[in-house]
């Protein structure tokens, strides 16, 4: 019985620690991957927006710590920017982000 408990209690942890991004560009999954490495270990995410027609991937690290950036990725993976941080960036590539932008959806949290 401890062993199917054990087995269910591992599988259930994998569910639902997910490390797959739903949708996007392939490359997200590295990114991803290299995200992990350094976020919080809950309440973080990646968001993915409309922004100067296109979309764009906002991965956030959570509320572990102070002043950690939002890195703002294109559909190529490429770092446009970050948002917040110790300075509280608001743009990017010279507009404020807030409002130019239309959420899209999570397509990763922890």
């Amino acid at each position: 019985m401890k062993t199917l408990l054990r087995i269910l209690s591992l599988t259930l942890l994998t569910w639902s620690c997910g490390s797959r991004i739903q949708r996007g560009p392939e490359c997200l999954t590295t990114a991803l991957e290299g995200f992990q490495s350094w976020c919080c270990a809950s309440t973080a995410h990646v968001d993915e927006y409309q922004f100067q027609g296109q979309l764009v991937y906002l991965f956030d690290p959570g509320t572990c710590g102070a002043d950690m950036p939002t890195y703002v990725l294109d559909t190529q993976c490429d770092t446009l920017g970050f948002l917040g941080g110790f300075a509280g960036f608001t743009e990017i590539q010279g507009l404020d982000f807030a409002a130019h932008s239309s959420f899209q959806g999570t397509i990763w949290h922890n």
